[in-house]
């Protein structure tokens, strides 16, 4: 089967979760697919190193400038009447659908895959070309709407939400399968689009390359937090726990150490950073070694979506992990067998003392988290299950079910 594949993140190196995801299943695809892939980047990212390894699974590469509009007020008052949310109104670049229509005039293309929803545009390109919009994902606008302060925030942040259930439901209405990487995504997806079958694809993790490694010792007493804080969930996590928990826990151990790995950006941390024990070490090629070499990795997340994939790395390499119930949602782990849950600050002390009096708990949560990935989370497992989802795609489209149209 030929597929072409839009990615909005150019997936080389895979330093982020989105990037992570992409990368690995597109190997899996690669591995009984033919795969064109057309991808976004940002300046620096696709040069020819990069896009030679990924040609070395995806049979072509073309890479377009990722999109940074500023829209004039005239094409403000455009987005705001479009039936598309504004950032897929802004963000649409017609030489990507040009590239999608000369790949499929000159090749035989048997599937359409736009990853993630800044992708969906791309997805009416041919009208009758199967399609996968895959990992759709919903609770962050959900999340934007609960927070809202006051009836004009909360308008604001409603608008972009009935938008993108409008223009989801009529693509899953002409033939567009979707993609979610939780049960719980799944559920909002069906809130608004009740008869359209949604699959569940979740993150997972690279077990061969993200294990236990005896020549990295835990150091005593170490806590982790793996997230750029530029991302605005992973700034309010972090601030909450070195505001409200970390004071708590240096005055029953002085010597304990929190390390937050990411880019910091422009974000003022002056006043995080000034806590003793409290070390911002910035963006890492590769955070494994810095996991490892923890107790601990704590995930004190209030917002954000879809799945962590810091937690299944954690897990992967033998860490424990305590983190919220926010934090392990979409994950099939359970309390005290897989990692601690805490949803509040002196839940978080608790277990964190709990681990750093425990070696006994800190092994055991190794050992068996460990198995949980190995499992369940391996992306080639994880592939298999989007395979299956090509191969269902491609019987309903031969047994002559709807293809996707023009919305």
């Amino acid at each position: 089967m030929h597929i072409i594949y839009i990615s909005w993140w150019w997936p080389y190196p895979a330093n982020n979760g989105a990037k992570i995801r992409i990368y690995n299943l597109l190997r899996q695809l690669a591995a009984q697919h033919t795969i064109t892939l057309l991808s976004f980047a940002e300046p620096g990212e696709a040069d020819a190193e990069q896009v030679e390894h990924m040609q070395q699974f995806c049979r072509e590469v073309t890479v377009f400038p990722r999109p940074h509009p500023r829209p004039n007020k005239f094409e403000l008052i455009q987005g705001y009447l479009s039936a598309w949310p504004r950032s897929l109104f802004y963000n649409y670049c017609p030489e990507v659908t040009e590239a999608i229509e000369k790949v499929v005039a000159t090749h035989s293309v048997d599937l359409l895959i736009g990853s993630q929803v800044d992708t969906m545009r791309y997805l009416q390109a041919i009208p009758n070309l199967p399609a996968i919009m895959e990992e759709v994902e919903m609770t962050i606008l959900h999340n934007h709407v609960q927070q809202a302060h006051n009836l004009p925030q909360r308008f604001r942040a409603q608008l972009p939400l009935i938008k993108l259930e409008h223009v989801l439901t009529d693509l899953m209405r002409r033939g567009v399968v979707v993609t979610v990487v939780s049960e719980q995504e799944k559920q909002l997806v069906e809130s608004f689009a009740p008869n359209q079958v949604v699959y569940v694809i979740p993150n997972g993790v690279d077990t061969v390359v993200e294990c236990p490694d005896d020549s990295h010792k835990p150091k005593p007493y170490s806590l982790i937090y793996t997230g750029a804080i530029t991302y605005r969930p992973n700034f309010e996590a972090v601030a909450y726990f070195v505001r409200d928990v970390w004071p708590l826990v240096l005055e029953k151990y002085p010597q304990a150490q929190f390390t937050v790995t990411g880019s910091t950006g422009n974000t003022d941390i002056s006043k995080l950073s000034a806590l003793p024990g409290v070390h911002f070490v910035g963006y890492l090629p590769s955070v494994r070694d810095a996991v490892r070499e923890s107790w601990a990795m704590v995930v004190p997340l209030k917002h954000g979506g879809g799945t962590r994939l810091k937690i299944l790395e954690a897990m992967a390499i033998g860490t424990p992990v305590i983190s919220t119930a926010k934090g392990a949602e979409g994950l099939a782990v359970q309390p005290d067998e897989n990692l601690l849950i805490a949803n509040d600050t002196q839940a978080m002390v608790d277990a964190i003392s709990r681990l750093f009096e425990d070696a006994e708990i800190r092994s055991q949560l190794a050992a068996v988290s460990r198995n949980l990935v190995e499992k369940h989370y391996d992306w080639s497992v994880i592939g298999q299950s989007l395979l299956n989802v090509v191969d269902q795609v491609a019987k309903r489209s031969s047994y002559g079910h709807p293809s996707p149209n023009p919305v």
